[in-house]
Formats: structure tokens, sequence, C-alpha cells
């Protein structure tokens, strides 16, 4: 006779890729820092997931990336078993521009005694504050009057106060 037996099935189930809900960033708050930050948000069905902000050449638990300098990351994201692969936008942390100064221009006092000496300083920038006694008082405007005979400490700043720039005479 002929045996038949009576087999089960099998079943190959698909691993779940994760899911990014959010990416946010905060830019470096000052020149010469970093002090960026990424965070992504990303679930997955299958469990615990790993994040990476250079395109899967690093991963790490965490899902917070901090003392990022300014550049563009690649956000991925995968199953904790390094699975399933997924990307979002690149994320690009800026950083205020540095102010530049171009020149000083001075004219002494025209007397012995006489207060009318003055300080014109020319910067490249955008809503630039100025100052002469080393950054302790700041002004919108670039010219400096009523000075007397004495050393002056210049540096310029973005009007919100990041990004100071010490002159030094050449």
């Amino acid at each position: 006779g002929t045996c038949i037996t009576n087999g089960s099935t099998l079943t190959l189930i698909d691993k779940v890729a994760p899911a990014i809900t959010s990416t946010v960033a905060t830019n470096v708050s000052d020149c010469n820092t970093a002090n960026g930050t990424i965070t992504i948000t990303a679930t997955s069905a299958q469990g615990s997931v790993e994040y990476s902000i250079d395109a899967g050449a690093s991963w790490q638990p965490s899902n917070v990336f901090s003392a990022l300098a300014a550049g563009t990351y690649q956000i991925r994201v995968r199953n904790i078993d390094e699975t399933c692969e997924v990307s979002d936008a690149d994320v690009t942390i800026t950083q205020p521009v540095t102010p530049s100064i171009t020149t000083v221009a001075s004219n002494d006092p025209t007397n012995c005694g006489v207060n009318d000496g003055d300080i014109t300083i020319t910067a490249t920038g955008s809503s630039l504050e100025y100052s002469i006694d080393g950054g302790t008082n700041w002004q919108a405007g670039n010219m400096f009057n009523g000075l007397a005979a004495g050393t002056y400490n210049i540096s310029v700043r973005n009007g919100d106060a990041t990004c100071e720039t010490l002159y030094t005479s050449n």
C-alpha cells in the first residue's frame, strides 16, 4: 500500500522595518562651538532599534546625538538585530557666521585735554554690535565719538550676542 503522511506547514516570517516618526535638530549656538543636537524618534514592532547620523557607518542605541558641529548628517535607523535599515531626510545643522573686522579708523583728540577723538569700525556681517572696551559695553553703531586719549580694545559681535571677534592690529 501507499503510505500518506499529513505534513505540517512551515511559515517564514518577514522582518518588520522600523518607522521614523520624527527627526529634530538644534543648531550650533555660537561660533567655534560644537553643541548641535539631533534627536531621532523611531519604533519597530520587532523591538529595539539603533540609530546612525553618518549614513550607517556607525550606530548607537541612544536616539540623541549631541556635541555636533555644523554640517549635514545622514539619518538611518535599523532593528537592533541589524536588519531593515531605513532612512530619513538628511539634517543640516548650521552655526552663526563669524563677523570679520575689515578696518578700524581713528582720529586723535585735537588738543591737550580735549575729548574729541573718534573711532570708526568697519566689519562684515549682518546686524552687528560694536565695542571699544573689550566687550563690556556694546552699541549698534560703528562710530564712537567724544573719546579721550587712551587705549581702546575693539570687538565686534553678531546682534544676537554670538561670535565675538576681537580686533588685532597688524
